[in-house]
């Protein structure tokens, strides 16, 4: 086996402490034992929790992944406008210097994506938040789609069409506003003085599987992409985390994780080059087995 603790994160963006659904779920697979899940209210807990796991997994020199259910870039080109140059890092930086995500969940994401807009073309630009509130510069709706030379979607996205485009920041299926505090989040934690040097951003710094020999890798995981059976009472938040734990663990047993972690055919030496500079990757899109 590659990795000794999987854990699979279902992110929120709840302007509030939330559990249940729609809220944030993490599953943890530690070799062939039974996947577990907890339920936790906050981001500010969930990312205490996943740090101290971690630096736990330093100590004893176990291997981790960690899985989270957000987009991890936006459509190249978007790092330029925001950033100032073709970089996931710089991106990273930026948001993490920008958004403010108290203890409580309270953040500034609507008000962040408004005046991110300010450099961003007239289309695509991120559009939507809730019913009642205002936010100059960011409008209720999608914008009418005017070419600028910037894509909607990722190219992971345009081969995932379920998964929603980065710009979209409310309503149901959005991912706009886990991508703006989950990326902010992801930076401190690679940024930690206790994992430096241990954390690899999955596929920007390991060319895919080209180099996973760092002990902590992070990869953006979509669980949509495995269905759980419809049961009476369940959460659909927690079965998808449990199901993408245990199919994980499974691969990584039985050696196909590599294959999921993994260039996906068929990508042009521009689109790859896009992907790793910028876009990033769902594990597995393109190299499903």
């Amino acid at each position: 086996m590659r990795f000794d603790r999987i854990l699979a994160v279902d992110w929120s963006a709840a302007n509030a402490p939330k559990r249940g659904k729609d809220s944030i779920w993490i599953a943890e697979a530690r070799g062939p034992e039974a996947v577990t899940s907890v339920n936790i209210a906050t981001r500010d807990a969930a990312m205490t929790m996943i740090r101290q796991a971690c630096r736990d997994a330093l100590k004893t020199g176990e291997r981790m992944l960690v899985g989270f259910d957000f987009p991890f870039g936006y459509p190249a080109g978007t790092a330029r406008h925001l950033a100032s140059e073709d970089s996931w890092e710089a991106l990273w930086a930026m948001l993490a210097r920008m958004v403010e995500d108290g203890p409580d969940n309270r953040s500034n994401r609507f008000e962040l994506a408004a005046r991110l807009n300010q450099f961003l073309p007239d289309w695509p630009r991120f559009w939507g938040h809730p019913h009642g509130r205002t936010y100059s510069g960011l409008t209720p709706t999608k914008p009418r789609d005017l070419a600028n030379g910037l894509r909607e979607r990722r190219i992971v996205e345009a081969m995932v069409r379920s998964a929603k485009p980065v710009w979209q920041m409310s309503y149901t299926g959005s991912v706009g506003s886990q991508a703006l505090l989950g990326i902010a989040r992801l930076e401190a934690l690679r940024n930690d003085p206790a994992l430096k040097g241990a954390v690899a951003v999955w596929p920007f710094e390991t060319g895919f599987a080209a180099n996973l020999d760092r002990p902590i890798i992070l990869a953006e995981i979509y669980p949509s992409l495995y269905p759980v059976p419809k049961i009476s009472g369940a959460i659909k938040d927690r079965q998808q985390v449990e199901m993408v734990a245990s199919r994980f663990a499974a691969a990584d047993r039985d050696g196909s994780l590599l294959a999921l972690l993994g260039e996906p055919a068929g990508l042009s030496p521009a689109e790859r080059s896009a992907v790793l500079d910028e876009e990033g990757w769902i594990v597995g899109v393109g190299s499903m087995c």
